[in-house]
């Protein structure tokens, strides 16, 4: 039997994730391969909070680099 999803919307206050978002979608963690994986991972933690709820969202920061260590992380 699975839990219903749906009891979890706008169930927290706020949301903190520390360098985990940019290695969403890179299956290194057994999940799959998905370009928007981190815009999804932070698109379903505001689903979960509530109206006036915060988000502390901490990434790793590389000067002028954009693009993806596969499967690492994304820069």
């Amino acid at each position: 039997m699975r839990a219903d999803p749906a009891r979890f919307l706008e169930a927290f206050d706020a949301v903190i994730t520390y360098s985990s978002v940019e290695h969403s979608g890179l299956g290194r963690y057994g999940d799959a391969m998905n370009p928007w994986g981190d815009r999804q991972a932070v698109a379903r933690a505001w689903c979960m909070t509530k109206k006036q709820g915060r988000l502390a969202l901490a990434v790793p920061w590389w000067d002028n680099v954009d693009g993806i260590a596969y499967n690492a992380h994304r820069m």
